[in-house]
C-alpha cells in the first residue's frame, strides 16, 4: 500500500479512509480536499464552515464535476505526490507525524484544478486555518497538584543553573526560533520551566509565563524519543503548575500538533473566525 510507510495521525488516517470512499483505485486531490472538509474536527471542522459560507454546498458538488471531468481518461493515483509532499514538511517543522494542515497545504500546491472554484484569498485563509499553528485554551480545572499521575519519565523544574544547557538542547534540536524566548526568563526567582532528562541529559522541555501570563509554550523534546510521553508529561506537569499559580485556563501559543493538545488535556481552538 502506498501510504504504508508514512505516520500519519489519527485525523489524517480517517480523511484518507474517507477520500477512498470516493474512490478506492484512484484517488485524486479534490477526493482528499473534500475528505478534509468531512472530516469535520478541530481545524477541519473550520473549514468546513468557512467554505460552506463562502461557496455554499457549490463546493461539496465540485467533486462530482471533477469526477465527470475524470472519467474515462487514464488516471493515476495523486495519494503518493500528496503524501510525498506532506511528509517532506513534517520533516522541515521537525514533528512526528503528518498531520491534516500538512495534507492540506501540498493538496493547494499540487492540485491547478482547485484555482476554478478557489480564489487566491480564499486559498490564503484555508492555510491560515488549517496549515498554520494555530493558539488554543485549556480549561485547567482538573489540573491539581495533588492529582496522581504516574510519570514513566524523569521531569522537574529548571534551575537557573540549566540555563545554558537547556538553551544548546534547543538550538541543536530546533534552531534559534525559541533562545529569545528562553532570554526572557526572570534572572531569579522560580522558573516556570519544566526538564524532562534522560541519564542526566536533557530530552524535553516546556515553559509557560516567558512573556504574558497564563501562556504555555514554547514546548520541545529531543526528535529521537518522540512517541514516549515526554512531550504530554511536560505538559501535565506544566498546566498542573498553572492550575497551582490561581489560573483557570492556559492558552497554548502556536500550537503546531493540534491533534495532540486535543487528546492530550482537552484544549480547544480558539476560533479563526
Amino acid at each position: 500500500m502506498e501510504r504504508a510507510h508514512y505516520h500519519l495521525t489519527e485525523r489524517s488516517k480517517r480523511i484518507l479512509q474517507l477520500a477512498a470512499k470516493y474512490n478506492q483505485d484512484v484517488i485524486e486531490h479534490h477526493h482528499l480536499f473534500i475528505a478534509a472538509c468531512r472530516e469535520a474536527a478541530g481545524v477541519c471542522g473550520e473549514l468546513h464552515v468557512y467554505l460552506h459560507k463562502q461557496l455554499g454546498n457549490q463546493f461539496l458538488n465540485f467533486m462530482k464535476e471533477q469526477d465527470e471531468k475524470d472519467k474515462g481518461r487514464a488516471s493515476q493515483s495523486n495519494l503518493s505526490l500528496v503524501l510525498e509532499k506532506a511528509d517532506e514538511k513534517r520533516q522541515y517543522y521537525r514533528q512526528t507525524l503528518i498531520n491534516e494542515g500538512h495534507i492540506i497545504q501540498s493538496i493547494l500546491e499540487t492540485d491547478s484544478s482547485l484555482n476554478d472554484w478557489l480564489t487566491e484569498e480564499m486559498k490564503e485563509a484555508i492555510i491560515d486555518i488549517a496549515c498554520v499553528p494555530r493558539d488554543m485554551v485549556v480549561h485547567l480545572g482538573k489540573y491539581q497538584s495533588k492529582s496522581h499521575i504516574g510519570y514513566k519519565n524523569s521531569i522537574r523544574r529548571a534551575v537557573h543553573a540549566d540555563l545554558p544547557e537547556l538553551k544548546q538542547f534547543i538550538k541543536s534540536e530546533f534552531g534559534d526560533r525559541w533562545i529569545k524566548r528562553i532570554n526572557h526568563l526572570p534572572a531569579s526567582g522560580q522558573l516556570s520551566v519544566f526538564l524532562a532528562e534522560y541519564n542526566g541529559e536533557i530530552i524535553g522541555f516546556a515553559c509557560f509565563d516567558v512573556e504574558k501570563k497564563g501562556m504555555f509554550g514554547p514546548m520541545g523534546t529531543s526528535n529521537h524519543i518522540r512517541l514516549h510521553s515526554v512531550g504530554k508529561e511536560l505538559l501535565h506537569r506544566s498546566l498542573m503548575d498553572m492550575a497551582d499559580r490561581g489560573y483557570a485556563y492556559a492558552v497554548i501559543e502556536q500550537a503546531g500538533p493540534i491533534e495532540f493538545y486535543e487528546k492530550a488535556c482537552g484544549a480547544k481552538l480558539i476560533p479563526w473566525f
